[in-house]
């Protein structure tokens, strides 16, 4: 059988004393859910960019292989992971 610790504790754990201000919420908590198409608009961005990029290099775009359709995947690609840090 284990024997019981002692500690230094004053009050029983899990209580606060009354004058204690109450534990604030973090910033991330607070705010509304992020509407239903948000998901769909960044799962359709990430797919969109990397589509460019693929088709770039498959030559199915005009003047591809260039490196102007890949800063453009990679810029869709980017706002799409920009618009997954704000979703709710």
């Amino acid at each position: 059988m284990a024997r019981p610790r002692k500690t230094s504790r004053i009050t029983p754990k899990g209580t606060r004393p009354q004058n204690a201000p109450a534990p604030q919420q973090s910033a991330g908590g607070q705010g509304e859910q992020s509407a239903s198409w948000f998901g769909w608009l960044i799962a359709a961005l990430l797919g969109v960019g990397t589509a460019v990029i693929v088709s770039n290099y498959m030559s199915w775009l005009p003047g591809s292989p260039a490196s102007v359709w890949i800063a453009v995947g990679l810029g869709i690609v980017l706002v799409g992971i920009l618009l997954a840090t704000r979703w709710r």
